[in-house]
């Protein structure tokens, strides 16, 4: 097929962009407090989903589009080549990054394990190695609670769960 690029061929190329858009973000996101949870890239797109605490705004999510396009564009013709998204994450997104669990202590998650144990309970803590979910326990009389320690290494994918209940 002439003229069209294999994929394989952009590869390295993608590779060297991601990699000039971290340096870049982690500039811009620092003047403002706001960290990166993802980092999408796929030919003539580029998604960032970024957050900060308490939350981030749709302007937030401009002015970090504004500069990163900026500061690219001086060294090549990025915005000629790429769309540029930058979002927050969404709730329906998994936590990905130490400071967004942190965010969400005291709610409640699902915790999928690579072995395929799924926990639910109540965030309580996180560090850099572990979370503690709080999990009820329903028995034929009571309700108990356990102290869950999951280290992340063991953790496939963590999702905020949101109950609808007036």
């Amino acid at each position: 097929m002439e003229g069209t690029e294999s994929p394989l061929f952009l590869l390295p190329m993608m590779n060297q962009l991601e990699s000039r858009i971290r340096e870049v973000l982690g500039e811009i996101l620092n003047e403002s407090d706001t960290y990166l949870v993802d980092l999408r890239m796929q030919p003539g797109r580029v998604e960032i989903f970024a957050d900060r605490d308490p939350h981030i705004t749709i302007e937030d999510c401009a002015r970090i589009s504004r500069a990163l396009e900026r500061k690219l564009d001086t060294e090549f013709p990025f915005s000629q080549q790429y769309t540029l998204e930058v979002s927050s994450p969404g709730m329906d997104q998994p936590l990905k990054v130490l400071r967004q669990f942190r965010k969400n202590i005291g709610r409640n998650v699902d915790v999928i394990l690579f072995s395929g144990t799924k926990k639910t309970g109540t965030l309580l803590y996180a560090d850099q190695e572990k979370i503690v979910i709080e999990e009820k326990i329903t028995g034929q009389k009571q309700t108990d609670s356990v102290q869950s320690h999951i280290p992340f290494v063991q953790i496939k994918s963590t999702q905020l769960v949101f109950s609808f209940k007036f």
